[in-house]
Parts: structure tokens; C-alpha cells; sequence
């Protein structure tokens, strides 16, 4: 085999390998083009706007900063951070089987501050904190709600982790973890025959900004709030929504671009080839 032919050959890779992702970068382009149709779409209201007695639309979209939901600052019981929300679970991971299948297992969980609020100048809309699941460390969902990630979901979340500890021996616990033990909480022998015991708090502090598009829903008690919706597309980033936009923006652009060059690289690389070929054949 030649040097030449070797060239030749490499070039066509790279021409096929390119023209096979041109239209993937496309078809990313293109959403994130639909994406940031999407969000202009559902302009910011005021936060007073979410009321029960109020005709809402199917998707609401609210930006202020986080604040107090009707359950007030709450404190997390591992770090003592006061917060809007906060989220604590212990739970085991194990893999068993041929081809290793992972199963988990809550060992204990508390949680406060669902609702919370998002607040402007004109008041406070109540939010579910089910609007976060793509922030938040929680083994229960399931892959679906695993998998389904909210428009600009590269974005900055108010969801911040403040105890992520790892466990991996039955004989020495994390300090957390053997706190927990202390308390009764959970059993001594919570890390044995596992692979690892994970505790982990989460919070959204107050003072955040926060910019949401959810479903309005009147919930028990008749507080209209936003929630996830089951299906489609919903947002929830730590940022404000001219940002976003702008980023789409860029995004798409960016992606445009990338497929651009990739079909023009694998045309020429082809081309090469070609001509190539065609001169070796004479």
C-alpha cells in the first residue's frame, strides 16, 4: 500500500464522516432556532399576572428572583443553609448482573419549600419545584423525566448543591453519612453489600434570579401556580430571558456554521478522492 493510497483513503473517510454529520449539526441548529422561537413566543408577564381568578394561557413564563413560597425560608438539615427549597436524600447504588444493571435505593429523604415563590416589582408567583427535576439530584425519577431536559438547559440553574458525599467502604463512613447513623436516621449497616451511599442536599437560596415558563395550574387550596407540564417544552434558568434569547441566537448560528464547513470539507475531501482516483486510473 502506497503513502498515496493511504492519503486517499483517510481523505475519504473524512469526507464521508462530514457529510454524515453536516445534517446532524443542521437538524441542532435548526432546534435551537425552534427554541428560541419558542421563548419569544412566551414574553415575561408580571409575577402579579399569576393569579387564580386570572384567564391564563397553556404556558406562562415569569422572571424575577427567588423568593419564599407559602411555607417560608426553610432551613436544610444537613448544612443549616437557609433557602427557598432544599432537598435531602440518602440513597445506595448497586450493580449486579452480566451485562451490571444499577438499582438504587432511597434510604431517607426530607424536603420543604414546594412551593416556592419567584417575585418582581409586582408581587410573588408561586412555582412548583418540579420545574428544577433537571437540576436536581434525585434517583427516584424516571428515565423519561431523566432524560427530558428544559429549553436552554445549558443555562445556569438556582439549584446548588451544598452536601455531595460519596460512601464507598462499610467500615468508614462519610462524615454525613455517619451523622445520619447517629441520628437513627439511617441503618448502621447502610453500606454494605452496595457500592456506594450517596448523601446529597440541594437548595435554591433566596435572592436568585429566575426565569420560568411553565403551566399555570390552580392547585389545592386555590393557588395558581407554575408547574411542569407533562409534555413539551418548559424552561427554568438562572438568568434573564434576554440572555437566553441571545444565546439561542448564537447557538443556532454557531451550529449553521459548523454544518456549513463540514459539508463543504467532505464535498472537497470527496472531490480529492475523485480526482484522484480518476488520475491513477489513467
Amino acid at each position: 500500500m502506497t503513502f498515496l493510497t493511504v492519503v486517499v483513503a483517510i481523505l475519504g473517510f473524512v469526507g464521508y464522516a462530514m457529510l454524515v454529520l453536516a445534517p446532524v449539526l443542521l437538524a441542532l441548529a435548526v432546534s435551537e432556532g425552534r427554541q428560541h422561537r419558542w421563548v419569544r413566543q412566551h414574553p415575561v408577564s408580571p409575577c402579579a399576572a399569576l393569579r387564580p381568578d386570572a384567564r391564563l394561557p397553556r404556558r406562562f413564563a415569569v422572571y424575577g428572583e427567588t423568593a419564599p413560597g407559602p411555607a417560608g425560608l426553610v432551613v436544610a438539615p444537613l448544612s443549616g443553609v437557609e433557602a427557598v427549597w432544599f432537598r435531602t436524600t440518602v440513597y445506595t447504588v448497586d450493580s449486579a448482573g452480566d451485562p451490571p444493571l444499577t438499582s438504587t435505593n432511597v434510604l431517607w429523604e426530607q424536603s420543604a419549600g414546594d412551593l416556592f415563590g419567584v417575585a418582581d416589582g409586582t408581587g410573588t408567583a408561586v412555582v412548583s419545584a418540579r420545574l428544577l427535576q433537571a437540576a436536581v439530584d434525585d434517583p427516584r425519577l424516571s428515565v423519561w423525566a431523566q432524560t427530558r431536559l428544559p429549553v436552554a438547559h445549558d443555562g445556569p440553574t438556582p439549584v446548588r448543591t451544598v452536601v455531595g458525599e460519596k460512601t464507598t467502604s462499610p467500615r468508614r463512613h462519610g462524615r454525613w453519612l455517619q451523622d445520619l447513623i447517629d441520628r437513627g436516621l439511617v441503618p448502621a449497616d447502610a453500606a454494605r453489600r452496595v457500592d456506594r451511599v450517596w448523601v446529597v442536599e440541594q437548595v435554591v437560596p433566596p435572592g436568585l434570579p429566575l426565569h420560568v415558563i411553565g403551566r399555570p395550574a390552580i392547585l389545592d387550596g386555590g393557588v395558581a401556580a407554575l408547574t411542569l407540564p407533562r409534555t413539551g417544552r418548559y424552561l427554568a434558568v438562572s438568568r434573564e430571558p434576554t440572555e437566553t434569547e441571545r444565546k439561542l441566537v448564537g447557538d443556532r448560528a454557531y451550529g449553521m456554521g459548523c454544518a456549513l464547513w463540514a459539508a463543504v470539507v467532505g464535498v472537497a475531501s470527496l472531490a480529492v478522492v475523485w480526482a484522484v482516483s480518476f488520475a491513477m486510473s489513467r
